[in-house]
């Protein structure tokens, strides 16, 4: 893990722990709900439309590296 992987992650523990700390737990949803909808857009963008909902991260590589 390089430093500035090291750095993203203690400043995400921040923000959780702020949030948490605030009552504020809706700082967190709306970050899990974004990063969610625009994982599905990319996922769907790199699959050409064929992606699924219940598909693993692993099935997204399989389909983008094997079938285009």
């Amino acid at each position: 893990m390089t430093n500035d992987d090291m750095y993203r992650m203690d400043s995400i523990r921040k923000l959780l722990s702020d949030s948490i700390y605030a009552h504020n737990e809706e700082v967190i949803v709306n970050l899990i709900f974004k990063l969610e909808k625009e994982y599905t857009e990319l996922a769907e963008l790199s699959t050409m439309g064929e992606y699924k909902r219940n598909w693993t991260h692993q099935q997204v590589l399989d389909y983008v590296t094997k079938e285009t």
